[in-house]
């Protein structure tokens, strides 16, 4: 019965993934030429044409048309579908992740209405979480600018959603909440337990003074001025101690990347390298495996 009910979930959450992910595309463009997002017509970026309704099905469009645009026949860039499909894909995984958190599926088992609300809620927040980031991080890559505008939305619902599910669990507390933080498992013992809303803005405040504080010794040389305004995001939606596991995993992925691409050539010493990207993929990987990295770090430790 329960396989019945997740399957389709999966499905659906993709496609609705792919949905956001075109959306998003959209916003990108519409947001580097200074254009009117929400009232304009969906139209070819390079010709102005008015699409159809089946030129603009997110995946199936670009594959029906070859990866061309049907009136003036030019090539659509391969981000838009790239975009579509990971959105799809993280959205499927964030609903995976949370499967695995004890009493979550519970919902499924035809308790009340309220019940499912609350175990939906944080669910929600996390897919807005993700579209935000993806929606800042293809922006930076593009651009090397952090938009404000992407991390007040980030920030809105974030602040509106954490305050909501931290109100629940103090007036009729909820076994599933108070397992919401715990990302890093049974590996966080290491750390003290930080209840509700207050890990938010620990969270929060670690990962904005440590970020501002590389910058404000660096003068800006190391890192963007955006950059401590992402880690905040990040830090505040992971909740501590969540944010030392993402600041780790964001600079051993960032130096990494970079360190690769000096060595390829493909960026030089001095150019700068959006950093946004490296920062958001951290996030996901502690929200999606952060007990079994903290895990293998302590086994790593424990072997020197």
């Amino acid at each position: 019965m329960l396989k019945e009910i997740i399957y389709p979930l999966y499905v659906f959450l993709f496609l609705l993934g792919t949905i956001i992910g075109s959306f998003l595309n959209v916003v990108i463009l519409r947001s580097e030429r200074n254009q009117e997002i929400v009232k304009t017509p969906s139209h070819c970026d390079q010709c102005g044409a008015k699409l159809k309704i089946w030129e603009n099905i997110p995946l199936f469009s670009y594959i029906f048309l070859r990866g061309r645009c049907g009136h003036c026949h030019k090539t659509i860039s391969a981000i838009n579908p790239m975009s579509e499909f990971l959105t799809g894909v993280l959205f499927v995984i964030v609903f995976w992740r949370f499967l695995q958190i004890p009493f979550f599926q519970a919902s499924f088992t035809g308790i009340s209405a309220m019940q499912w609300f609350i175990n939906f809620l944080p669910l929600a927040l996390w897919l807005i979480y993700v579209a935000v980031l993806l929606l800042i991080s293809i922006y930076d890559i593009r651009n090397l600018v952090v938009m404000d505008g992407f991390l007040i939305v980030g920030f809105v619902a974030g602040l509106l959603g954490e305050s909501l599910m931290f109100l629940i669990d103090k007036y009729n507390p909820i076994a599933f909440l108070s397992y919401y933080h715990n990302w890093l498992g049974s590996a966080g013992f290491f750390f003290p337990e930080i209840p509700g809303i207050f890990s938010n803005i620990a969270g929060l405040l670690i990962g904005f003074l440590f970020i501002k504080g590389i910058v404000w010794v660096t003068k800006g040389r190391a890192m963007g001025d955006g950059d401590p305004y992402i880690a905040g995001f990040i830090g505040f939606i992971l909740g501590a101690p969540s944010v030392f596991v993402f600041l780790f995993m964001a600079f051993i992925i960032g130096g990494l990347a970079c360190f690769a691409l000096i060595v390829s050539g493909y960026k030089r010493t001095k150019q700068y390298i959006a950093f946004g990207p490296f920062l958001t993929l951290g996030g996901l990987l502690t929200f999606l495996w952060g007990e079994k990295i903290l895990q293998i770090y302590f086994n790593l430790m424990m072997l020197n």
